[in-house]
């Protein structure tokens, strides 16, 4: 009878063992993330995280691919495409681990400071008539095109956590220097690319926030 308890003893035992691993949170060696922000310049900003074995140190990857929809402006039409690339060093100060808390729930946390790096580029066409006073009275087509590079280096502080099991949010601020490059051809000689409508934040030089928040899915 000794024995048979004992057998069963340890067989719970060890079937709680074993549940209690399978139930612990692990901290995602991958993270898919998406930039809801980067939707008001028509960007969609993608980003995949990978999370070294330490749980100290990631690689950020990030792309963006922006398309501004031809739009009215002057009675003509504007419209533009470019991208950005962006790389990111990111090291944990506390590592990214997981957290209990008194009533068993779990998630996983982060502290960190990154270091990054962008290049991008975005092309801009606009179409557009100004009405002519002087004989014969016709309109006159105005065409301007605009193509702009940029780098811009950079740092960030930020925290990432969990929500659930698998869903992860990511908050940053930071700055870094953009060094942008724009080359105008124009019809207009009163044409300001930065005062179109709805500019595009690529055009922009000098020290900027980076600022804002990523979602997705860890595994």
């Amino acid at each position: 009878m000794r024995k048979i308890v004992f057998i069963l003893s340890t067989a719970f035992s060890f079937a709680t063992v074993v549940a209690q691993t399978k139930a612990d949170m692990q901290v995602p060696s991958t993270i898919l993330k998406f930039s809801p922000q980067h939707l008001i310049r028509g960007g969609l900003w993608i980003t995949g995280e990978f999370v070294n074995a330490d749980k100290k140190k990631a690689h950020q990857l990030s792309l963006e691919v922006m398309y501004r929809q031809p739009t009215d402006n002057y009675n003509g039409v504007t419209k533009g495409v470019g991208f950005t690339a962006e790389y990111q060093f990111k090291y944990y100060l506390n590592r990214f681990h997981i957290e209990k808390s008194l009533t068993g729930k779990q998630s996983a946390n982060g502290y960190y400071v990154g270091m990054f790096g962008q290049f991008g580029q975005y092309d801009e066409k606009s179409r557009y008539y100004i009405y002519n006073s002087n004989p014969p009275y016709n309109n006159e087509e105005k065409t301007n095109q605009v193509k702009t590079t940029a780098v811009y280096p950079g740092f960030v502080i930020g925290l990432q956590k969990s929500l659930g099991e698998s869903f992860y949010v990511d908050f940053f601020a930071g700055a870094g220097m953009r060094v942008s490059n724009s080359a105008v051809k124009n019809d207009d000689p009163s044409f300001d690319y930065k005062q179109s409508p709805a500019p595009y934040f690529i055009y922009h030089n000098g020290l900027l926030p980076k600022v804002g928040m990523t979602i997705g899915v860890g595994f």
